[in-house]
């Protein structure tokens, strides 16, 4: 998939990609007015391995009316297997799960930022695996997801930099330990502790991840699917 996203160098680059594969630009008229934010928020990451499993998806199945692309948004899921929906399913909750444990962390009892390095540990390689398993999806929702996972981590650079956890062009983390070591336990806890942080907002979008899979691999077998909250949709 690497060539797929070539010549795609901004934001407005990958607009005007959506807009000419979706029918969201000005021919697409009123009736793509409610894929519009979605498609906005598309251009969050400049690069990465879900914009061009996007683009590959759209590539081989091009829509040019706006109600068509509505319907190959709904359906393109059904591409996916169950194995990868499955690894992908199970790569998101253990992301939750590393997160939750940096959670509940009593941070009035930890010493030094050593004490939690293979907790930290474990969710960059949980983070990793939920992006390596999205690599191999088609579905849109899941997909956009994703999308909206990495720019949230993206948006919280600056402070994942101070812990030494930098964002690689693939969009998968990088842990430098020495200076995580080093780093301020009043960073980490405002990264790890607390409703509105970067913790609590992966959280969010690994909760969604797992719920999507178990929804979409309903969907492909022909069970009962589930709304985003894990309750049965009738």
């Amino acid at each position: 998939m690497s060539n797929f996203f070539d010549g795609v160098n901004s934001y407005s680059d990958s607009y005007s990609f959506f807009d000419s594969y979706m029918g969201t630009g000005s021919a697409g008229g009123s009736s793509s007015s409610m894929l519009s934010s979605s498609i906005m928020d598309l251009q969050m990451i400049k690069s990465g391995s879900y914009k061009k499993a996007l683009k590959a998806y759209y590539a081989k199945n091009p829509v040019k009316k706006s109600e068509d692309s509505k319907e190959s948004i709904k359906e393109s899921g059904k591409a996916d297997s169950a194995a990868n929906l499955s690894t992908m399913k199970s790569a998101s909750q253990k992301l939750n799960e590393s997160v939750a444990k940096l959670q509940k962390t009593d941070y009035s009892k930890v010493e030094s930022p050593e004490d939690m390095l293979e907790d930290v540990k474990s969710l960059v390689s949980s983070y990793n695996s939920t992006v390596n398993a999205a690599k191999n999806l088609n579905s849109y929702s899941i997909l956009q997801t994703t999308l909206w996972m990495t720019g949230n981590v993206s948006k919280s650079s600056g402070i994942l930099g101070k812990m030494g956890i930098s964002i690689n062009e693939d969009n998968t983390l990088s842990l430098d330990e020495d200076k995580f070591k080093k780093a301020q336990m009043s960073t980490i806890k405002s990264a790890f502790s607390g409703g509105v942080s970067f913790a609590s907002r992966l959280s969010q979008k690994a909760t969604s991840l797992s719920n999507q899979c178990a929804n979409q691999i309903a969907v492909n077998t022909g069970k009962k699917t589930y709304t985003s909250s894990g309750t049965i949709k009738y």
